[in-house]
């Protein structure tokens, strides 16, 4: 299956990308690329801590009425984790430097997240 592909392409589309993760339900890395040297460790754990931040949003959407959740976006002063669902309880992790357009990584982001679905 062509997930390493997709996911260097979306490090390639998105300039100040850090890494990308594609996640099970149970937060185990499935497949990832990163623009850093060594092993990807902390990489795959932010995947799998998104495994409790979709949890407990999904949680939260449902009990409020807000659907099914679709993605979310965790931004911090120097880091932001953008997160998109896919069918089966999987979902692809971009982590991007905040300098960069958001919006753009969002986009590309979601163009792989259907790429990926295709797959799955």
């Amino acid at each position: 299956m062509p997930f390493h592909y997709i996911l260097t392409n979306l490090l390639v589309d998105v300039p100040e990308a850090v890494g990308a993760v594609f996640v099970d339900g149970e937060g185990e890395a499935v497949e990832w690329v990163s623009n850093r040297d060594g092993p990807p460790f902390e990489l795959k754990v932010e995947g799998a801590y998104q495994a409790v931040v979709h949890r407990q949003l999904g949680r939260l959407t449902a009990a409020n009425g807000g659907g099914r959740l679709r993605s979310y976006a965790l931004l911090g002063s120097r880091l932001a984790t953008l997160t998109e669902v896919l069918p089966h309880g999987y979902y692809v992790v971009l982590v991007a430097r905040r300098s960069g357009s958001l919006g753009l990584a969002h986009f590309h982001l979601r163009r792989a997240a259907r790429a990926i679905a295709g797959e799955i």
